[in-house]
């Protein structure tokens, strides 16, 4: 299954998206990066981690963390601005910020190649985080590997 499939079947289940988002907000984690290990070890690919995670860090530092902070900037009500306005902007920029990750996971994809047997997911997530030179916690990885691994298909 392509990553951008996969990725957005798993997400949509509660607990992956709780586990994904408190990487990124309690431990900075980049999400997309994460599910692209989590898909490589699912699917029994390969790929130089530390160059991913260099690409990784460069496009959310000049794509990822912008639109972020935009859409997160538009939050909160800002009078006068018509709320409406507002919220149609931060819809749009979400939008965009979606589209963004998207790109940055198929370019994950892109560089990864088959490789064989598939690991565990907790493997993959820990190797991936190692490489981009800023892991967090082993406990808010293995939640996540456990959401994912859930009702596995």
């Amino acid at each position: 299954m392509r990553i951008w499939d996969w990725a957005l079947k798993v997400y949509a289940r509660q607990p992956v998206a709780e586990a994904c988002l408190h990487l990124q907000d309690a431990h900075g984690q980049n999400v997309p990066f994460l599910l692209w290990a989590a898909w490589m070890a699912q699917e029994g690919r390969e790929a130089n981690l530390k160059d991913a995670a260099r690409m990784m860090r460069q496009w959310d530092a000049e794509v990822g963390a912008p639109l972020r902070g935009v859409r997160r900037a538009l939050k909160p009500p800002r009078p006068p601005v018509d709320e409406t306005a507002k919220e149609a902007l931060r819809d749009a920029v979400k939008g965009v910020e979606l589209q963004g990750e998207r790109v940055l996971m198929e370019s994950l994809e892109a560089l990864s190649t088959p490789g064989g047997a598939t690991i565990p997911v907790l493997d993959g997530l820990l190797a991936a985080a190692e490489a981009s030179g800023d892991p967090p916690r082993r406990a808010a990885l293995e939640k996540l590997a456990t959401a994912l691994e859930k009702d596995r298909e």
